[in-house]
């Protein structure tokens, strides 16, 4: 027997001590340094100066093309300016094409402006050797003032260049770019690396980004040849944070930003964001000057400046390969060549069918068995991720509320994760020790592990980067069952084969513990089936020193479970301040028709918009303008403003004999940042504007948004894979209401608002028939 079935209370009591001590050393959250309270001009990172930035740039919404977008890159530039500093501002067009399953496309395409700078280094022939490129962005979404997506990142790289001018020049050339139309595709960065001449000049590529209004930076994106940059990440980073495991995760998860265009540049590349206090990804309501913290912001401008020192100095010498990278606690981070995953999957598989070939051989277990206990061990996991889906599914009262997408994360988050976490192990004791009685205590233990070695070899081929989480706690853990097979092993007591296990469990403790936590916080309670997994591998490798406890020890998770939900239940989802929200009323012109609508998605009417349906009874699609799938929102009739139709002329509408070709021209107006055109009926074949191909293949619904296109004279030219009845409706679309439209909204009124977020359509429909 490997390991006694009941222990002492005394002897219990011990072990669960020792293993909620290791559990609060690697889980307690690592709190970003204090943000200085002077301003310290030239010596270190000013706080307060950075706070500035991102007051000024947060005041509104800032998107592509916007006025406020304009105001933002005058800022950023004059700043650039007064450090000594150089900024060029590339214009450019770019383009970005989505086209899903179902055949439908999406096109993206603006006039992009970012700002570029380039920090000569001193070393002897620096403009020869590969420059280090330090990249955020500036713009927002259009219902967002950005405060800690764009604004905090930028005020963090201004606090970093001037450091850097305050300091000793670098070896290396430096360039920094403050990249524009990131929200609507990356256009910026497209437009960098395939237009810029400096583009071709990175080396080291390392990318900010904002997902959260607190903590310091983590890594969440490596490519290219990165063992080297990871290598110099780990050394010169203040507490570097990520691993390349939870890399794969980000990739799944709604929101997380992307390198974009730039993941094609440098021969390593480096992606930092900070997650925590998630504003969403929805509005971005939340993500305001206010709500971020000063100390998430001086992390990230220390982490960038400690890079920038570190790789601007470092020597043009390029280590080829990928990295496996984690981190670990007390020791900082651990990485290793990608390329020796497969040896340790090997040794790792190698020590399991030994260990197994020991339980057979003792006859504590069969194959049969095993096999069971690995089968028990799936079910017993799919048991509990369904009884958290059911308990979060079937009781809303527990979290009214809630809203992840755009609200982002909740003040009880946290006392859900634990009372979830409370009652998967629960259950998990509670199963296994059934499980145990019906397959013997080795095979109980055996199939977790079972199951673990088989998605070893599977991770390591499809998932290198996180093979690891697997790897180190199968091995730690079979090391120790194998010491307890051992001859030795006849002489211990209870207590001592339980160490044993433990000490076999703190690979897992140390290295899978944290997974839970951090896929929750890009998951959301909501969504809990990553977080449980992760528990769950937690739980397998732990399985036979869990199974061994006390019946009082499932009784005291079930109490821990059911007291965090009734906590979290009585918290506020948002805490006890109004959550701002977009203004989402729109004024539309519609030349097809020739009236005029307010119109405002199918929301509760407050005191301020009854005023514009006074005699509208329930939201209504509006066909002519936006199609009859669109959604339902209120609507109402308007006054005729003095507001322009779109300038559209028809050029040509001919009938072949495998479809139809149609032109038309639209003349942009200065003032209006994006257009919409949208196909209904029939599908495309080519699709371009002036020119330039936008689709060349068959497409079903087709979409087309326009940024910073004022002034132009825009060609359109579609090919038709049929002569069927087809809509094309122009949207022009404009930040705010028309002047002297409506009252403005009473300061203070509940639900505030952000500004800027209100809409001024103009429309027009052409109908082929």
């Amino acid at each position: 027997m490997l390991i006694t079935p009941s222990l002492p209370r005394t002897q219990l009591a011990a072990t669960l001590l020792a293993c909620a001590a290791l559990a609060w050393a690697v889980l307690r959250p690592v709190a970003p340094p204090a943000p200085s309270a002077t301003p310290a001009a030239t010596a270190g990172f000013s706080t307060p100066r950075a706070m500035s930035d991102v007051r000024f740039l947060a005041a509104t919404p800032r998107p592509v093309a916007s006025v406020a977008n304009a105001e933002a890159r005058q800022y950023i530039v004059a700043q650039l300016r007064a450090m000594g500093l150089e900024p060029q501002v590339q214009t450019a067009t770019a383009q970005k094409t989505w086209i899903d399953r179902q055949h439908n496309a999406r096109v993206a395409l603006g006039v992009v402006n970012n700002i570029v700078v380039q920090v000569p280094g001193n070393a002897p022939g620096h403009a020869l050797r590969p420059a280090l490129l330090l990249a955020t962005s500036y713009d927002t979404a259009e219902r967002s003032v950005g405060a800690a997506s764009s604004a905090a990142p930028v005020a963090a790289m201004l606090e970093t260049l001037r450091m850097l001018q305050a300091g000793a020049p670098r070896a290396n050339d430096l360039l920094v770019l403050f990249a524009d139309g990131e929200n609507v595709g990356g256009l910026g960065a497209r437009a960098f690396a395939g237009q810029h001449r400096l583009a071709k000049r990175a080396g080291v590529v390392i990318r900010f980004d904002g997902r959260g209004s607190a903590g310091a930076p983590v890594l969440i994106g490596s490519s290219g040849d990165n063992r080297g940059a990871i290598g110099g990440w780990a050394r010169a980073a203040p507490n570097p944070r990520g691993s390349s495991l939870m890399q794969a995760v980000y990739q799944f998860m709604p929101g997380t930003p992307d390198m974009g265009a730039l993941d094609t540049l440098g021969s390593a590349r480096l992606h930092f964001a900070n997650l925590e206090s998630s504003n969403g990804h929805a509005f971005g309501s939340r993500d305001t000057p206010d709500r971020l913290d000063p100390a998430s912001v001086r992390a990230m401008g220390e982490t960038m400046t400690a890079l920038a020192r570190h790789f601007g100095d470092a020597p043009a010498t390029r280590i080829a390969g990928a990295a496996v990278y984690f981190n670990l606690p007390g020791f900082g981070v651990v990485h290793y060549p990608a390329e020796a995953t497969w040896m340790l999957t090997r040794v790792t598989c190698l020590l399991f069918v030994i260990v197994c070939w020991m339980a057979v051989y003792r006859r504590d277990a069969g194959p049969g068995d095993i096999v069971n206990g690995a089968l028990g061990f799936v079910f017993i996991s799919v048991i509990g991720a369904l009884a958290t889906f059911l308990i979060w599914t079937a009781f809303p009262s527990l979290h009214t509320g809630h809203d992840f997408r755009s609200n982002g994360a909740g003040a009880g988050d946290q006392w859900f994760l634990a009372g979830f976490a409370a009652l998967g192990a629960a259950m998990f004791i509670g199963f296994q020790r059934g499980l145990r009685r019906a397959v013997g205590h080795a095979a109980a233990a055996l199939g977790p592990l079972l199951l673990i070695a088989i998605l070893l070899p599977l991770a390591t081929w499809k998932l290198p980067g996180a093979s690891y989480a697997l790897a180190w706690p199968l091995t730690g853990t079979l090391l120790a069952y194998g010491a307890l097979y051992s001859p030795f092993a006849n002489r211990l007591r209870g207590y001592q084969r339980a160490l044993i296990l433990l000490a076999g469990s703190v690979p897992a403790l140390l290295l899978v513990a944290p997974l839970v936590p951090q896929i929750f916080t890009v998951t959301s309670p909501d969504n809990m089936n990553l977080p449980m997994a992760a528990l769950a591998l937690l739980l397998g490798l732990t399985a036979l020193l869990l199974t061994a406890q006390r019946r009082f020890v499932v009784r005291g998770l079930l109490a821990m479970c059911a007291a965090c939900i009734a906590v979290a239940a009585t918290i506020p989802p948002y805490g006890s301040a109004p959550i701002p929200q977009p203004n989402r009323m729109a004024y539309l012109k519609d030349a097809y028709n020739w009236k005029s609508y307010w119109m405002l998605p199918a929301v509760p009417l407050d005191a301020w918009s009854k005023q514009f349906f006074p005699n509208a009874i329930r939201p209504q699609v509006q066909v002519d303008a936006f199609g009859h799938n669109s959604p339902k929102m209120w609507l109402a009739r308007a006054p005729d403003h003095r507001l322009d139709y779109p300038d559209i002329r028809v050029l040509k509408d001919e009938v072949l004999p495998k479809g139809r070709s149609v032109e038309f021209t639209l003349q942009a107006k200065p003032e209006v940042p994006n257009i919409d055109v949208t196909l209904k009926g029939a599908g495309t074949l080519r699709t371009s504007i002036n020119g330039r191909p936008l689709t060349l293949e068959h497409t079903s619904n087709w979409t087309l948004s326009l940024y910073g296109m004022g002034g132009q004279l825009l060609h359109f030219r579609f090919d038709l894979n049929s002569d069927e009845l087809s809509r094309i409706f122009i949207h022009e679309r404009i930040p705010g209401l028309p002047p002297n439209a409506a009252g403005a909204r009473p300061p203070g009124m509940l639900p505030l608002t952000t500004p800027m977020t209100e809409t001024t359509i103009l429309s027009d429909t052409l109908l082929f028939r």
